[in-house]
């Protein structure tokens, strides 16, 4: 009765266009938010460098044998590096001096035996939980991360061996030693494989491992640093890639196209998700001031109302209930939109060889609950404020 009375005679427009930009509004922020988290989380399962993050080194050109250039980074270069706006972060990437065999010997496989080479990184580099990423003299086992290709080799070394491949998990429970050291004075390490990378053709150890086994066992003169791990400041990417191309450096292409990808849609699709956000809210204002509006035409049946003995609360629930109703109706449009429009964009970045999780993001349903809490509050208050100042007038 009291919505006929108070809704059914109003003009519709400027609620028709304020419910048409919340559709679009949302419609906008579901698509960006949706598509910004999966292309920043596109390569981590597969990838242990954070965001933003790539491995560098020098072209490799004739120029060292006819001795013009040298494949290594001198302090002053990495220095420079560092000092360039553009980039958050740049550090060496350090080699063993010391022989390293890994063996394994475990009853999924042939027994194995190599001799590899490891490096390593500051963590903060990598994306692996810290406690999984320590060790101390007298750790029972060393935490390693195994490179992607390494994998592939040893897959296709039982296929050709008529034995089952190994997938990730398994091998993360494979039994490894590396046996490092000299030949007649070898220490054996127990190695447990906590991710891959393909970034990287070497295995990583963790630094404190590396230092003291280069101290204790390796040749301090023969430490070698050629390759370079680099972060850049978000949003800044192309700018470090400028700068590896002026100066002669070079990233795994794949690496360079993730990052690069990440950088570029990123800020792209936070633009639109902050225009498409402030889009809603100011629908949201504007839903507001037809509330104020048609209050303000049913001034006389409000007081007419609250004279007759109905409870003021009685009287925000009405305005609440009805526009919550329709701001929620919009807000179902919008994600049903959505769903065909998340499809068939999916379809479009798999075209063009990136596939992305087609789960759905928790951020929709985190937005939704944010946008819906502060829409019920803003016209909770805005009705309240109205009918209380109309009791005490």
């Amino acid at each position: 009765m009291m919505r006929q009375l108070f809704f059914k005679y109003q003009n519709r427009m400027q609620l028709g266009l304020a419910l048409v930009g919340t559709f679009l509004g949302l419609f906008f922020l579901f698509t960006s938010l949706h598509f910004l988290h999966k292309i920043y989380s596109y390569g981590e399962n597969s990838e242990m460098l954070s965001k933003n993050t790539i491995v560098i080194q020098k072209k490799v050109t004739s120029g060292p044998l006819l001795g013009l250039n040298n494949p290594e980074y001198s302090n002053e270069q990495i220095n420079e590096i560092r000092s360039m706006d553009f980039v958050e972060s740049c550090d060496p990437i350090r080699s063993n001096t010391f022989d390293v065999v890994l063996s394994i010997d475990d009853p999924l496989i042939p027994a194995f035996n190599s001799n590899i080479y490891v490096q390593s990184v500051h963590k903060d580099y990598l994306d692996v939980k810290t406690d999984h990423w320590g060790w101390v003299e007298g750790s029972k086992t060393l935490p390693i991360i195994m490179p992607r290709d390494f994998l592939m080799m040893m897959n296709n070394f039982l296929s050709a061996s008529n034995i089952p491949q190994l997938s990730d998990d398994l091998v993360l429970d494979l039994k490894i030693d590396l046996n490092i050291g000299p030949r007649n004075y070898r220490e054996t390490i127990h190695a447990r494989i906590v991710g891959f990378t393909n970034e990287l053709s070497s295995i990583l150890v963790p630094e404190y491992f590396l230092n003291w086994a280069n101290q204790k066992y390796g040749e301090k003169e023969k430490e070698v640093i050629s390759q370079l791990v680099v972060k850049s400041k978000d949003g800044q990417f192309g700018l470090l890639e400028n700068y590896l191309e002026e100066n002669e450096f070079e990233s795994k292409k794949s690496q360079l196209l993730i990052a690069k990808l990440k950088s570029t849609l990123g800020v792209l699709l936070t633009i639109i998700s902050a225009i498409s956000l402030l889009a809603v809210f100011l629908s949201m204002l504007v839903l507001i001031q037809y509330l104020q509006l048609i209050m303000t035409k049913n001034d006389y049946e409000i007081r007419t109302l609250l004279r007759l003995g109905h409870a003021p609360n009685q009287l925000i629930k009405v305005f609440l209930r009805y526009f919550m109703s329709l701001f929620s109706v919009v807000a179902v449009l919008s994600l049903l939109l959505f769903i065909p429009a998340k499809y068939y964009l999916q379809q479009v970045f798999i075209s063009n060889g990136i596939s992305l999780d087609s789960s759905l993001s928790i951020y929709l349903f985190l937005v939704m609950i944010l946008v819906f809490i502060v829409f019920a509050l803003s016209i909770w208050l805005s009705t309240k404020k109205r009918i209380y100042k109309t009791v005490n007038t």
